[in-house]
């Protein structure tokens, strides 16, 4: 399939042209080999790739994760940005449409913000249950307004990133559906001390539940129900 490659700044006066068309076997392609698509064509990024500048956004998130597999048939295009003049961004958001959240590589991202000053990590997963009063949960459907959604969480995570202290924040949220066990939300918080990213973790947490705009269908042994606000629940059918 045909997929939309864009350049910006630095890498558009590299490669000499602002957008390309690269063919690709499957709908489907990680980060990596989406770097190895363009490679192959412009050999003089390796450096630059190699280095770690060139970043891939894709559906409006810049995917870090090199093994990250991209829907390339729900979105056809691959912008290639370098970081921001002043390093990248203090802060991250991810919306996961039916894929539940990677605990080890959402550690490893976290882990690679670590500089000299940072003293703290504060994680929170949130993990789809497997009983809610007393009724075995057989899945948990997510449902988000796209595009509020998306803005909501950059919002948080920008305004908690500031906060004194606190060096770099991530959410990723899963959307779709999932079995108990699966982990649907991830907070991280890089810190200077653990006070700072215990506070800032939980700000981060109780305004995602609060502000997101993400509700969920709980679908348990006896019925369905609607979660909202705080835990409150209402029938429904499916």
């Amino acid at each position: 399939m045909k997929v939309a490659v864009k350049y910006f700044a630095v890498l558009r006066e590299v490669v000499g042209e602002s957008s390309e068309e690269l063919v690709f076997d499957s709908c489907h392609a990680t980060v990596r080999e989406v770097l190895e698509a363009v490679i192959r064509k412009h050999p003089e990024l390796s450096t630059l790739v190699s280095g770690g500048l060139v970043l891939v956004i894709h559906r409006g998130s810049i995917i870090r994760e090199l093994d990250h597999e991209l829907d390339l048939c729900l979105e056809p295009t691959v912008d290639l940005i370098p970081p921001s003049a002043g390093g990248e961004s203090s802060s991250e958001t991810r919306i996961l449409l039916e894929q539940a959240v990677d605990a080890e590589a959402f550690l490893r991202n976290l882990l690679s913000k670590l500089d000299p000053e940072a003293g703290a990590i504060a994680l929170y997963f949130g993990v789809v249950k497997g009983e809610v009063e007393s009724s075995k949960v057989e899945e948990l459907k997510y449902e988000h307004h796209k595009e509020y959604t998306e803005k909501a969480l950059e919002k948080i995570s920008l305004e908690v990133s500031r906060i004194e202290g606190v060096k770099y924040v991530a959410i990723h949220h899963s959307i779709g559906t999932f079995k108990p066990g699966d982990i649907v939300f991830a907070v991280g918080v890089v810190s200077r001390g653990r006070k700072s990213a215990i506070a800032a973790l939980q700000e981060v947490v109780e305004r995602v539940k609060g502000e997101a705009a993400i509700w969920k269908i709980e679908v348990r042994e006896d019925g369905a129900f609607w979660v909202i606000g705080d835990g409150k629940r209402i029938r429904t059918k499916l």
